[in-house]
């Protein structure tokens, strides 16, 4: 039995909106990415929909082709809030859920503004409001898509950031499998659940939207307008780009190229 497993994220919902909780040939359960790439990287689960840097850190994953949460222009989920102007921030605390977001953070301050900022980790479940020592904060995932800062603040769309600096997607997570895992067709399963996912985007967003905190059309737009699933030639590069500048920044080994589950 194949163990599958996703993020619990309202952006993940159209990808798994085919699979059930439990069947013959697989089962299926949720966790934040962090955690999530934890269980994949220690055998607990088979395949899953991890954070991109994922991949980049591990030479014995292939990725699910075709399949994504990606990012064209901006990500209502990943945002960075700062109380003071970036030019005069000194220390910004990261999410502990997901280190991919906390990478392209990292990127964006030190390849595209040039600015010297200290990323300091937070823990899970602690109030960056209640931290006088950090000057902003990154939150992601649906507690972002509902979070309204303190007056004062300013918001930094990071998907929208790296947008501007590459003209490219940023893939914030794919579906990833050990090599040497027979995923016995269940590859097929994870691209159907996607095709059924965007024939059903309605009933996903007026199921998900109280869950959230959302209006039933705010949830649309999200998951049919600023989410994007497919993995073709425009979001590899975005990878591959994220990718080097991951290596620029001494984030992951050195590596190049894609390995994809064929089977």
């Amino acid at each position: 039995m194949i163990r599958i497993g996703s993020v619990p994220y309202l952006n993940s919902k159209v990808l798994t909106y085919g699979l059930q909780p439990a069947t013959p040939r697989y089962t299926f359960e949720s966790h934040v990415p962090s955690l999530l790439s934890r269980k994949l990287r220690e055998g607990e689960i088979d395949v899953a929909l991890v954070s991109s840097i994922e991949y980049f850190r591990n030479p014995d994953y292939l990725i699910v082709p075709n399949l994504s949460v990606t990012s064209y222009r901006e990500m209502w989920s990943i945002h960075l809030f700062h109380k003071v102007p970036l030019k005069e921030a000194r220390r910004v605390g990261a999410d502990p859920s997901s280190q991919t977001t906390n990478a392209l953070l990292q990127i964006i301050f030190h390849e595209k503004l040039r600015l010297g900022v200290e990323i300091v980790p937070l823990t899970p479940g602690e109030d960056p409001l209640q931290r006088d020592d950090i000057d902003g904060f990154l939150k992601i995932g649906d507690p972002c898509l509902t979070f309204v800062a303190p007056p004062g603040y300013y918001v930094l769309d990071l998907a929208a950031e790296w947008h501007a600096f590459t003209n490219l997607p940023f893939v914030f997570a794919a579906w990833l499998v050990r090599k040497g895992v027979d995923l016995d067709a269940i590859n097929v399963d994870l691209f159907l659940a996607k095709k059924e996912g965007l024939r059903h985007v309605d009933e996903i967003a007026r199921a998900e939207a109280p869950k959230v905190g959302l209006d039933f059309q705010r949830a649309r737009t999200y998951i049919s307008k600023i989410v994007h699933y497919d993995l073709s030639r425009a979001e590899l590069g975005g990878l591959d780009l994220f990718r080097r500048y991951l290596i620029r920044q001494s984030l992951v080994p050195q590596s190049s190229g894609f390995d994809f589950y064929t089977r």
